[in-house]
């Protein structure tokens, strides 16, 4: 069995990285863990050999010191997510996935509203569809072969495993495309009539991540697209604590776009362009890599844990209740 950095299956076939939490600010921290493709290939090696799920200690620094690992809030929610990149080539693997999902969690208004502004999205059911598990094979062997690849750099979108501990009904960033270098021209179709266009420079491409616990394991996710631009500036802040400066960034955000979904822990939502690719899903789902060409990507995003039990923490599920509905 191979020896990895701390890991824990997704359903089988899946693939999932346990990183390291830190208990320093947690609502404002992803942690970038090794890799997803190139922890890929040993998975699927694992699988094959009949191993559905494995831990190393090699690399586990709380089992080192003799520590507990850091305790999470009562209203945590830790979810983990990767973007899978497919080439112009594989369009038509890329389709396929789709018929592993159900879109049927989201009414046909809304489904018809992300159609037209270029957006799909479903709930994966069983092992993760050959063609993500496939691609991810591909692009891990890439990483040893192409510099550009090994580094992150071979796209304004990279195939890193992240792992987000979520506080209830808290903002936390999920970036799609990190900042783009060429000025992006967004299209909207929101009223079924009017077409709204806009420009965008130095452009980053994220959805607004916000998740309740339910007490009974499940979480409901929301995902708001979002672009942020132009130069930071600094602005002031008002919270529980006072008034704060902090830089930021001009942005728009199109909560008529707002993807919710109820999961329980293990299952998956995946979301990507329509094709062919148009107006925001354009934007959101397509990548120009260092050599030019393009490609499509598609969002992993999978309930991994909630901490809150209904049975023993009523006054905490009440009280995130309460944030959700601000």
């Amino acid at each position: 069995m191979p020896s990895l950095p701390k890991l824990a299956s997704w359903p089988t076939g899946m693939l999932a990285v346990r990183g390291q939490l830190s208990s320093a600010k947690p609502q404002n921290r992803s942690i970038s863990t090794p890799s997803a493709a190139a922890l890929a290939a040993a998975l699927l090696i694992a699988l094959s050999s009949g191993c559905a799920h494995w831990s190393s200690n090699a690399h586990d620094n709380d089992g080192a010191t003799g520590l507990q690992p850091p305790g999470r809030s009562l209203d945590s929610v830790v979810i983990e997510t990767v973007l899978v990149r497919f080439p112009a080539s594989k369009l038509e693997q890329l389709d396929t996935i789709w018929t592993s999902a159900d879109e049927s969690i989201f009414d046909i208004q809304f489904r018809q509203l992300m159609d037209r502004n270029g957006l799909r999205a479903g709930l994966l059911f069983g092992e993760l569809p050959l063609a993500i598990r496939e691609q991810i094979q591909e692009t891990s062997h890439q990483q040893t072969t192409d510099a550009l690849e090994h580094a992150g750099l071979a796209a304004d979108v990279d195939n890193q495993m992240r792992k987000l501990q979520c506080r209830a009904a808290r903002r936390k960033d999920l970036i799609v495309r990190k900042q783009v270098a060429e000025p992006l021209t967004v299209l909207t179709l929101l009223d079924g009539e009017k077409v709204s266009g806009e420009t965008y420079y130095q452009p980053s491409v994220l959805f607004d991540l916000r998740a309740m616990p339910h007490g009974d394991g499940q979480a409901t996710l929301e995902l708001t697209p979002e672009i942020q631009h132009g130069e930071y500036r600094q602005t002031f802040v008002s919270s529980d604590y006072g008034v704060r400066p902090e830089m930021k960034r001009q942005h728009q955000a199109w909560p008529e776009l707002r993807l919710s979904a109820r999961l329980r822990p293990g299952q998956i939502l995946a979301i990507a362009a329509t094709q062919p690719p148009k107006a925001l899903g354009s934007a959101f789902f397509t990548t120009h890599t260092a050599d030019r060409s393009v490609e499509h990507v598609v969002l992993l995003v999978r309930l991994s844990e909630t901490q809150l039990d209904e049975l023993f923490a009523h006054e905490e599920i009440e009280q995130a209740q309460v944030m959700a509905e601000r």
